[in-house]
């Protein structure tokens, strides 16, 4: 296979009109956008979503700003569902933390211990590579400020500071090795919630959350694992086919489904807020809106409750 070769923007929006027959009436506005945004950012980024699948051609009508507001759409989706993500990361970090501490005791000897874990299984290695993380983290010369303030005024970092440092990914894995005690504590903050159900619902938010991270194209994002079936899925009347839900598993419609689960009433309240103002201000076609996971009654999600006596 050849070498890629290098365009300038004006080849790159040659390129586009004559071989793949995009609309481009603004050239300039068309090179502004791409110097800011980047050939493949934009354009492999979000192309799929408007090309023939005979021809691999755009589909005809199909404009060079249609393409970039699906790139500005999607950038707002990764914003909105981040800052969320954020907060129910610090959630589920203050419950285990306390439930943890009140179990084990808050010291830096308690939270190492590894008899403190479970350890069955292949769950040894996940612990003891888990606990050299949690060690490495506390040093005096630690980039984190309040990690050196207990260090040098108490000598040693409680594990609900040190966990202000982990990512959610690591969360999800010291969750995963706590014993039965604290993990059924934890669930039981956020409701009626098993505790296999909790680390689904961490290994599905783990992923987003590194996709909205690094600022990759979210909107059709699916992930391998998927959140167990509940009764919010069946009060969100989304469809079945075959006994199983088509929707709201492992796409991004699972992440809002997780979030509601996750997050406090007020929580949930202002990220609705947000995803309705951000549907409001672009044009999302119908065949965006499916692969995102999303059903046409999508906004009863904001009405109904996530909990009832039968969950």
């Amino acid at each position: 296979m050849g070498k890629k070769q290098f365009l300038t923007y004006e080849e790159q929006i040659a390129f586009l009109k004559d071989r793949k027959d995009l609309e481009i009436q603004d050239v300039e506005y068309a090179k502004k956008i791409l110097f800011k945004t980047g050939y493949f950012s934009l354009i492999n980024g979000y192309k799929e979503a408007f090309k023939d699948s005979d021809s691999k051609r755009f589909q005809k009508g199909v404009c060079f700003e249609d393409i970039y507001e699906l790139y500005q759409f999607d950038n707002d989706l990764r914003s909105i569902f981040l800052k969320y993500i954020l907060v129910a990361e610090r959630n589920l970090k203050s419950s285990l933390s306390y439930h943890f501490c009140l179990v084990y005791g808050d010291m830096q000897e308690d939270y190492l211990n590894i008899g403190h874990y479970d350890c069955t299984g292949k769950k040894s290695y996940v612990v003891k590579n888990m606990l050299r993380i949690m060690e490495g983290q506390i040093r005096k010369d630690s980039d984190y400020t309040y990690i050196r303030h207990y260090m040098e005024k108490y000598g040693y970092v409680p594990l609900w500071v040190l966990l202000n440092v982990l990512t959610l990914g690591q969360l999800s894995k010291i969750y995963s090795c706590q014993k039965g005690r604290v993990q059924t504590s934890v669930c039981r903050d956020f409701g009626p919630i098993k505790v296999n159900e909790m680390g689904k619902l961490l290994a599905v938010m783990t992923k987003f959350r590194n996709v909205c991270a690094h600022n990759e194209r979210l909107f059709d994002f699916h992930t391998k694992d998927a959140i167990l079936d509940r009764g919010l899925h069946d009060r969100l009347r989304l469809e079945k086919v075959h006994g199983r839900y088509v929707c709201g598993k492992n796409d991004l419609f699972s992440l809002l489904i997780s979030l509601k689960l996750l997050l406090s009433e007020d929580e949930f309240k202002a990220l609705f807020h947000d995803l309705k103002k951000c549907f409001s201000t672009y044009t999302v076609h119908k065949e965006i809106i499916e692969k995102m996971g999303f059903p046409e009654n999508w906004e009863r999600i904001g009405r109904i409750k996530k909990f009832t006596k039968k969950d």
